[in-house]
């Protein structure tokens, strides 16, 4: 039977017997390739109460990551023998990963952060005077986008009242709620910190797309200079968590209670050999911070409740080794993202100088199944300091209609 004559046979069906067909197919990527066969496969599949049954059935796939480079920024798929690889490919030939379906800005977009395969990008910062950036989030599988209103001056007037210019903004994408992290859900968060220079309060600000509101968090006892310049935001279970300077200490903001305070005792202190400034920061559970950490040979997990108290002891959970023949192990995002961490391993001692040929790769390490895989081969050009996004999974259309 052709695959037009099949298609017709399947738009007679119930859309509840199409559904019970489409989890039942063996991989993601036939899902994908049937989404993108017709407008009425795709409703079905996008929908929110199907994805949510999907995925308690298949893991999110990593597609891939974007590198920023600059004000620019370039995708590097998942490539065989990855387990997402077939699932890339589909992505690829149906999503816009240039997001040329923005409108043109001066100076373009600069992509800030990725979650649940939603993009959230921004105007570059910077200016003459205390100004945020235009910022949209966007859905490059469906081509769609959302502009984010601006952040009314009632809310920034203590910052400018300050007489501090943000040197920059931090952004980030949250779930609208703590139960949706295991959720498909075409609402989201707008997680925005100035970068401030002087002695100031630090002041986060969070945009609700169900609301239409942004909201503000202050917290008073800690200058706003306090936190490390070269730590990036991170959010895991509703909680957003920025290094302080001497890496000592984790700023969290929880998005549900609009709530800033410190978390002390970090980072571990166990017989584990550990090594703070690589540490990957994940979600243990609920409730509990988990650290992932280097040795030679293995990625140790430890966690502690967030909400414990100070004088509670790390505990360590889980051990992962690192696959034989590889040298210098890194983390190249340093926060759970969707359920993954990605890290480069050099293969052989990591001596050669050649930039082409000196055996680097990425590596996937999946949270919840603890199984490493290579991802793609990199060169040492490009796998120079630069942000990490990874992008995954197919999301429901981006809903505009509260924006």
């Amino acid at each position: 039977m052709s695959s037009r004559r099949l298609r017709r046979l399947l738009l007679t069906l119930p859309d509840e017997v199409l559904e019970e067909i489409f989890l039942r197919l063996d991989a993601l990527p036939d899902l994908a390739r049937a989404s993108a066969a017709c407008a009425t496969f795709r409703r079905l599949i996008t929908a929110r109460a199907f994805l949510r049954r999907l995925h308690s059935l298949h893991p999110r796939p990593l597609l891939g990551f974007f590198k920023r480079e600059g004000p620019s920024c370039k995708f590097f798929p998942a490539a065989p023998p990855h387990s997402s690889a077939a699932a890339s490919a589909v992505a690829r030939g149906a999503a816009d990963l240039t997001f040329s379906f923005l409108p043109a800005t001066p100076g373009g977009w600069r992509l800030r952060n990725i979650r649940r395969g939603l993009a959230l990008l921004s105007t570059r910062d910077g200016g003459g005077g205390c100004f945020f950036p235009d910022v949209v989030v966007c859905d490059p599988l469906h081509r769609r986008y959302a502009q984010i209103p601006h952040i009314p001056d009632d809310l920034a007037a203590p910052i400018r009242r300050s007489g501090s210019l943000p040197k920059g903004f931090d952004y980030l994408l949250a779930p609208a709620r703590r139960e949706e992290e295991e959720e498909e859900s075409s609402s989201f968060k707008v997680v925005c910190r100035p970068r401030l220079t002087e002695e100031c309060d630090i002041t986060v600000f969070v945009f609700s797309s169900g609301a239409g509101i942004w909201r503000a968090a202050t917290l008073g006892s800690f200058p706003a200079t306090a936190i490390s310049v070269t730590s990036r935001p991170r959010c895991m279970h509703g909680c957003v968590y920025w290094l302080t300077r001497f890496l000592d200490r984790l700023l969290i903001l929880d998005t549900d209670e609009m709530e800033l305070f410190m978390f002390d005792n970090f980072p571990p202190s166990t017989g584990v050999v550990l090594n703070h400034t690589v540490a990957a920061i994940a979600e243990a559970g609920e409730g509990r911070l988990g650290v992932f950490n280097l040795d030679v040979h293995n990625v140790n997990l430890l966690s502690r409740a967030i909400r414990g108290s100070a004088d509670e002891q790390w505990r360590h959970d889980k051990t992962i080794p690192l696959l034989p023949g590889y040298s210098i192990w890194r983390f190249v995002n340093h926060a759970d993202v969707d359920g993954y961490i990605l890290l480069g391993g050099v293969l052989g001692s990591g001596l050669q100088s050649d930039p082409i040929a000196d055996g680097l790769h990425y590596f996937s390490l999946d949270l919840k199944a603890f199984r490493l895989e290579r991802l793609c081969p990199m060169t040492i050009y490009q796998a120079r300091n630069s942000p990490t996004e990874l992008y995954t999974s197919f999301p429901p259309p981006l809903s505009l209609s509260s924006i």
